[in-house]
């Protein structure tokens, strides 16, 4: 499940570790690593993260990271320190590939971002309460489109598979879910209102951009992916799939269950979500889904920060160029849109304001398992991403780490590490 999140920034947070005014511990240079040791751990205890990989870019170059906690507890065993090359699910922070690859498909001419997503399409997409209204790129990219949201309670019974790559292949999916006679078709697909009209976050309306995207590249989105974004990134350890991956570097996922003392215990994904037995090895506790362009990238913090090093160098890092300055400033255009938190909807992208009120913009996510965070502050060109294997119920680990990141970027931007 990658749960949609818009979240607030709990700026507070850090403040209850002092009794100094807030503005007085974000206004110059980084605390000691002790104390931002102390601060992290301190988010991991209250949030419930058992693992956690945090890294902080400041214009061409990551500039700080590091690794807290573990990524494979007692259960299932033998519990292991998180380390910078530990795989960890990003959960809907992965969206920012489609994003990228669809802008990359815009530069090149492929379509126009308000033409109707049908002429990229072998079947037509319509909300059946608006025959006559397309559905555009834009509002697929915006989360306006008047897709919905499958129901949790189907979601979790009918797609999560453990231990292996999912046996439902990508496009079946994305044909199931918009095809009438597919399997998934009936069950919340569009909402009532006119496309365009309201801001509803939508993980299928993000697959169903991917695979727009596999019409008109002539490759499947996973394959284009790794040739057209990763491989010139230099991001060798994120991928799409299990296949390959050692166990030796995947975390485990875990859901957090607050206890009566407020502390957490962590029971494995795989039984907190997935209703099935402790045993086996570590891969038995991966899980995959179909939809993976909307919310299912292995990867690590340092690998997937090289998306931020992009963003904040005009669309080129190390002489690789994947977007174009004019379709980065695009991504970080307001639409007008915002979401339920107020927060200013981009194309791909969303964002809050920063601890001293600036805009941001960037993506987060939670899953079963696991939560992210990635952001970027264009004006100070600051970026943080946060990873953990683990989540709650609700969406407070994510209210966590957009909080961090935004601390991260502000501690490190008055810093004399450049």
């Amino acid at each position: 499940m990658k749960l949609s999140c818009s979240l607030l920034i709990l700026a507070t947070t850090f403040s209850s570790l002092s009794s100094q005014p807030l503005s007085a511990q974000i206004s110059s240079h980084p605390p000691s690593a002790a104390a931002a040791d102390a601060f992290i751990h301190r988010i991991m205890e209250d949030a419930g993260i058992p693992g956690l990989q945090a890294v902080v870019v400041k214009r061409d170059k990551i500039v700080w990271s590091n690794s807290y906690g573990d990524a494979v507890l007692d259960v299932p065993g033998p519990r292991r320190p998180m380390n910078e090359h530990d795989l960890i699910l990003t959960a809907s922070t992965t969206k920012l590939c489609v994003t990228i690859a669809a802008l990359q498909q815009l530069e090149k001419g492929k379509f126009a971002l308000d033409d109707d997503i049908n002429r990229s399409l072998p079947f037509s997409v319509r909300n059946p309460n608006w025959p006559d209204v397309p559905i555009t790129w834009r509002m697929l990219l915006t989360h306006t489109s008047s897709i919905d949201e499958m129901p949790d309670d189907l979601y979790y019974k009918a797609l999560p598979y453990w231990g292996k790559d999912h046996p439902l292949a990508f496009d079946d999916y994305v044909k199931s879910r918009f095809l009438p006679d597919g399997k998934y078709h009936g069950y919340k697909l569009f909402r009532p209102g006119k496309p365009g009209s309201e801001r509803i976050y939508a993980d299928d309306g993000f697959s169903l951009l991917a695979f727009a995207v596999e019409q008109v590249t002539h490759k499947s989105f996973d394959t284009y992916v790794k040739r057209e974004i990763w491989a010139p990134l230099k991001m060798n350890e994120t991928s799409y799939s299990l296949a390959g991956l050692s166990p030796d570097h995947l975390a485990v996922g875990y859901g957090a269950e607050r206890k009566a003392d407020g502390t957490f215990s962590f029971i494995p994904a795989k039984v907190f979500w997935g209703h099935e037995s402790n045993g086996g090895t570590i891969m038995d506790y991966q899980y995959s889904y179909p939809d993976y362009p909307s919310g299912r990238t292995y990867t690590t913090a340092r690998d997937f920060a090289r998306l931020i090093l992009m963003f904040l160098n005009g669309g080129t890092v190390d002489g690789a160029r994947i977007l174009s300055p004019a379709s980065v400033d695009l991504i970080f255009t307001p639409s007008g849109y915002r979401n339920l938190d107020g927060w200013q909807q981009g194309i791909g992208v969303n964002g809050p304001l920063d601890l001293r009120g600036r805009q941001v913009w960037g993506h987060d996510g939670q899953g079963e398992g696991s939560a992210s965070a990635l952001y970027v502050n264009r004006q100070t060109g600051m970026g943080a991403f946060t990873i953990a294997n683990s989540n709650y119920l609700d969406e407070s680990q994510n209210y966590s780490l957009v909080d961090l990141d935004m601390h991260l970027m502000a501690w490190f931007e008055g810093s004399a590490v450049d």
